[in-house]
């Protein structure tokens, strides 16, 4: 186990110690489920990115304790929810001169739920890979860079393209990255995990997905500040619903063509990153067992920030604006089967495999939406050595369905209005050792007229997470 420093023993019990308060006290919370994976999406690029030096080594072992509190309302079905989380990973990796490296890492979690709905546990592998660098084999024998590298991976990993608007997930797949001049070249084939949830959410799809996607991407590295990337992914879906279902089938098979960049502009501190993706393919209507309808549909995202690298407390702001396209004859639903599209219409609803971080409270899908985002975050307390890797922040969310007439993922909107409502968030992130990390994040939702003539109270969520490695 790495070594504390002496601030370590000192600052941990007043950690859980904290933990415990906000699982007792936390207040009053709604949100829907989805909320939840903003929270996995943070402990992942953590969980993914901590220590890297680590797995440099020729064998390195390791794991993660982590605990998390969820304290929220189930707001269609109003019913109070709290969930304590607990789970444990262990992780192994191989490094063979950089020319042959693996990976593996299991989990084993259990959900604590009060209320009524039953305790959850589990074991997986979360990750299982091999890779062989072809470049690094050639420059290791000739002593000097080689003109073209090749990377070949095959296994269990997450996986993204372009800025992970439409991709942003596990897969089983290969994956081969290669590297020529000022290019960067990227192809690979997988499936999704089979117990995952679907982005189709009808009932007899929504805890299981099978599909195949493959896509490829190419990015250009000539200019300095600048990387532009072009892409395309297919869709093909193989998913079995889970019971009989007369009078319905589920197959949602789409093609994304994507193109955007990412950055810096004027400033090396003023990032940005640029994404615009047109998607095509078939889908079953409402009803329909043969005669797959046209999808025809498209989203936008957009991110600026700015670093303020020689001020003290280093303040970071930023605004994002995403929209994702909407059908104005589904039902209830933005991208599910049941209450989706019209028989016999194009179907103009998004729906891909990317995220966003889009709020806590309300925590939309990228459907049907207009989304404008302002973020703003410092270190308050960076001259004092307990808190100097502390960060807090805020983010506010406005929100407006595409089409009013439209639904979005929430279902208990019951107008035709646009304005959908606002959101705003509060984080703080604090890394007290090089073991030992808190985030805790609270945000609220105000209703706008979209949800006229029903419950237009306040929605918060809130959760807090500890990670211990090991």
């Amino acid at each position: 186990m790495k070594g504390f420093r002496d601030k370590t023993h000192r600052t941990t019990s007043w950690c859980l110690a904290a933990v415990v308060v906000m699982a007792m006290f936390g207040g009053h919370a709604m949100a829907q489920p989805a909320a939840t994976r903003i929270y996995d999406e943070q402990l992942r690029v953590k969980l993914d990115q901590i220590d890297p030096e680590v797995r440099e080594k020729d064998v390195d072992v390791g794991g993660w304790l982590n605990m998390a509190i969820f304290n929220y309302d189930d707001a269609s079905a109003r019913i109070d929810r709290k969930m304590r989380q607990y789970e444990l990973r262990g992780w192994a990796s191989l490094n063979l001169q950089g020319v042959h490296k693996a990976y593996v890492r299991g989990l084993a979690n259990y959900d604590d739920w009060s209320g009524l709905r039953h305790d959850e546990s589990g074991t997986e592998v979360e990750r299982a890979w091999y890779q062989f660098d072809l470049g690094k084999l050639l420059e290791n024998q000739a002593g000097k860079a080689v003109p073209v590298g090749v990377r070949v991976k095959l296994g269990r990993d997450f996986m993204s393209i372009g800025t992970s608007l439409v991709l942003s997930t596990t897969m089983d797949m290969g994956k081969v990255e290669v590297t020529a001049g000022d290019w960067e070249l990227m192809a690979f084939i997988g499936s999704t995990l089979r117990d995952s949830w679907n982005i189709d959410n009808s009932v007899v799809v929504a805890n299981r997905q099978q599909r195949w996607l493959t896509g490829f991407e190419a990015a250009y590295l000539g200019f300095s500040q600048h990387r532009p990337f072009v892409y395309y992914m297919h869709n093909d879906d193989n998913t079995d619903p889970a019971a009989g279902a007369p009078g319905q089938s589920y197959e949602y098979n789409s093609d994304y063509i994507g193109i955007g960049s990412t950055g810096t502009l004027i400033v090396s501190n003023l990032r940005y990153q640029v994404e615009g993706v047109a998607e095509l393919g078939k889908t079953y209507s409402v009803g329909r067992t043969s005669g797959q309808d046209r999808i025809q549909a498209w989203a936008v995202d957009a991110m600026i920030e700015y670093l303020f690298v020689d001020c003290p407390t280093k303040p970071r702001v930023g605004f994002e604006y995403l929209f994702a396209s909407g059908d104005s004859d589904r039902a209830t639903s933005p991208i599910a089967t049941d209450g989706g599209n019209r028989a016999g219409t194009v179907d103009h609803g998004f729906g891909a495999f990317g995220f966003r971080d889009l709020g806590l409270a309300l925590s939309p899908e990228i459907s049907n939406i207009h989304v404008y985002a302002i973020n703003a975050s410092l270190f308050p307390l960076e001259h004092i050595e307990m808190f100097e890797k502390m960060e807090v922040g805020t983010k506010l969310f406005f929100y407006s369905r595409a089409h009013g007439s439209a639904p979005i993922s929430d279902p208990t909107t019951n107008s035709e209005a646009n304005s959908t409502g606002f959101e705003m968030d509060y984080f703080c992130n604090w890394r007290l050792t090089s073991d030992l990390a808190l985030t805790v994040r609270y945000g609220v939702f105000y209703p706008g007229n979209a949800y006229d003539g029903g419950d237009k109270s306040g929605r918060q969520f809130l959760y807090s997470g500890l990670v211990f490695s090991f």
